[in-house]
This record gives structure tokens, C-alpha cells and sequence, in this order.
């Protein structure tokens, strides 16, 4: 018996990334010092409303037990001339697997198990809120010797990328979009 396409079955709104941020630990630099950038962005709309319990259980009950988010994270220069890449994250993986689970504090009998991008153990979230932060906000760090700028005023942005595969209760898509610049001195 073949398994239902129920993606028609969901009306989703519009997935898009939100809340892209770009902040140094300082704004002005030595030419010796090492610049500390910190990036985040969250994921919302369709797929951010389409991770709750209720639609995790369909999707167990239809053998779809694992979502796979991909991020791509890019800290370049902005100028009038070009742009440089200063550093880029590498490819990282997201992956929440559901599972029944029989913990009494949990509650929903189909839940998520979010296993981290950098090999770490995975993590139960205790409500769906958490599960949601957990799996789609995103935070990275950057960091960058300032002699790689050279002495001046330099324009910082993060360009972002999030892609996931086509499950029983969404289609594949990707959001791409790209942070306000962010202004570091280097003396």
C-alpha cells in the first residue's frame, strides 16, 4: 500500500530567514589583534510552523522519521570595488530524527531528537519551543586577524543559505539572504 502524499494536505506559509545579525566584540582594532565576529539568523515561516508534534506524528506514522536542514554561513568585506570572503563556515548538517519516545515529562508521544552539525551527542528538547530554537536558530563565530584587513574602515556582512529535502508534510526548499553591514576600524 503506498504511503499518502499529504503535502497538500498543509498549507504552509512562505519559509524565509529572519533576525540576520552581525556583531564584533569590539568596534575599533589593533592591526595585532584578532577581530571576533558572532552571526545568527533564525529560520521562520512554513517550515518553522510545520516542526510541531502534531505534524511529527503524522509523519512517524508515514515511515518520514528524519528532517535534514543544510546551512551555509559566509563572512565577507563589502566595498565599492568587490568583495572578499574573510571565512566561511563549512557545509553543516542539522538533522531531527523522530522517535517515539516513553518519557513521561514529554508532552507529546512522537518526539524530536536534534543531532547537532558538529558530531556532538544528540539533544532531547524538553518543550517544542526548545525543540524549534535547537533546530532552526542558528549562531556562529567567526575569527579574523586584523592584519588581514589592513588599517582603515572595513564594511562586514554575513550571507546565509538554508536548504532542507522534500518530506511528507514539506517541499524542498532553500532561503538565502545576507546581513546589514556591520562597520570595524582597524588602526
Amino acid at each position: 500500500m503506498p504511503l499518502k502524499d499529504r503535502r497538500g494536505d498543509y498549507s504552509w506559509p512562505e519559509t524565509k530567514l529572519s533576525q540576520i545579525n552581525v556583531v564584533a566584540d569590539k568596534r575599533s582594532y589593533s592591526i595585532s589583534e584578532t577581530i571576533r565576529i558572532s552571526a545568527g539568523f533564525k529560520i521562520m515561516g512554513g517550515l518553522r510552523e510545520a516542526f510541531h508534534p502534531d505534524v511529527w506524528t503524522v509523519a512517524w506514522e508515514d515511515f518520514d522519521k528524519i528532517l535534514r536542514l543544510t546551512l551555509k554561513t559566509v563572512l565577507r568585506t563589502q566595498g565599492v570595488v568587490g568583495s572578499r570572503r574573510l571565512g566561511e563556515s563549512r557545509k553543516q548538517v542539522r538533522r531531527a530524527s523522530f522517535y517515539w519516545s516513553r518519557d513521561p515529562d514529554l508532552p507529546y508521544r512522537i518526539w524530536a531528537m536534534i543531532i547537532p552539525e558538529d558530531g556532538g551527542p544528540p539533544q532531547i528538547p524538553r518543550s517544542v519551543e526548545d525543540a524549534k530554537s535547537k533546530m532552526l536558530d542558528v549562531e556562529r563565530e567567526f575569527q579574523i586577524p586584523a592584519s588581514a584587513f589592513g588599517a582603515g574602515s572595513h564594511k562586514l556582512v554575513v550571507d546565509v543559505n538554508a536548504k532542507w529535502g522534500r518530506r511528507s508534510f514539506i517541499e524542498k526548499g532553500e532561503v538565502s539572504s545576507k546581513s546589514k553591514p556591520l562597520v570595524v576600524q582597524i588602526e
